[in-house]
Order: structure tokens, then C-alpha cells, then sequence
């Protein structure tokens, strides 16, 4: 499910496409709400779905056009396709000319989560200035191995 706002003008779309896309997995609608205003509120273009299917179709249509996430944020413990699986599924379709975009894991579980290979992982609940701490490095990483 993708949050959407309300109506804006074509001038204010424009902007806001030229915000870096944040992919937002999680299942619960209160995570997806507030973690959709705060990455708003601070330049970014948030994206929310609440399956790992639901994104992937989401990644699949939109690389069509070019659109692809700079990053997304993933719960691992979800219905339908967990995050788990999410990132199995995504790293075997991605077809783009730049890397995996980085992946934080948003979750409960205390184990240790090495073996999935995500760029940082943030335990449930969080404050949300780690959330901008870890983006903020895990973007000026993305953006020195691209640029």
C-alpha cells in the first residue's frame, strides 16, 4: 500500500520527485505513517508498502522508467513475503546499472541479522535521529561508489 498526500500543484511535484525515493517495508501502519512524515520533513521522497511483494512489483515496474530507491528502510518480520525473503527476491532481479541500493533493517528480533548482508539494522523501537544517522552514512556511501 503506498501512502499518498494531498493534492499538490505540478511545481510542488516536480520538487518532490527530485527528493531521493526511500522505500519503506513494514507491515504496520503506524511505523509507515511516521516514518513517512520524518524522512518527508527532512528532504526525502518516501515510498510505503506493507509486503516484500508488494515492493518488489513496485522496484520491478518502476526501474522500467528508470525510478529506483536510494535506499530502503525493511521490516524482517512481515506477512505475505517477509524481509528475508524480500532481499533473496531482490538481489536476484535487480537489473540496474548502479548497486543495490542500501537496506536497513527495521525490526524487533535481537539476533544477530550478518548473515542477510543489510548496510545497518536499527531494533524496534528506535530513536528516530539513529534513523538519520545511519541514512545519512549509508547515502554518502551509495553516492561515493556511484558518483
Amino acid at each position: 500500500m503506498q501512502l499518498t498526500q494531498t493534492p499538490i500543484s505540478f511545481e510542488e511535484r516536480g520538487k518532490q520527485m527530485a527528493r531521493p525515493v526511500i522505500l519503506v517495508v513494514d507491515d504496520q501502519p503506524a511505523i509507515q505513517e511516521m516514518l513517512s512524515w520524518v524522512l518527508y520533513l527532512q528532504g526525502y521522497q518516501p515510498v510505503c508498502f506493507t509486503s516484500g511483494q508488494e515492493a518488489l512489483e513496485w522496484i520491478e515496474n518502476t526501474q522500467r522508467i528508470g525510478l529506483r530507491p536510494n535506499a530502503i528502510l525493511l521490516d524482517l518480520l512481515m506477512p505475505v513475503m517477509d524481509g528475508a525473503r524480500f532481499l533473496t527476491c531482490l538481489r536476484a532481479q535487480w537489473d540496474a546499472p548502479v548497486p543495490l541500493p542500501p537496506v536497513i533493517l527495521l525490526t524487533v528480533d535481537k539476533n544477530n541479522h550478518d548473515h542477510l548482508g543489510c548496510n545497518g539494522v536499527l531494533s524496534k523501537p528506535f530513536h528516530i535521529n539513529d534513523l538519520y544517522e545511519i541514512l545519512s552514512v549509508c547515502l554518502k556511501k551509495r553516492y561515493q561508489r556511484i558518483g
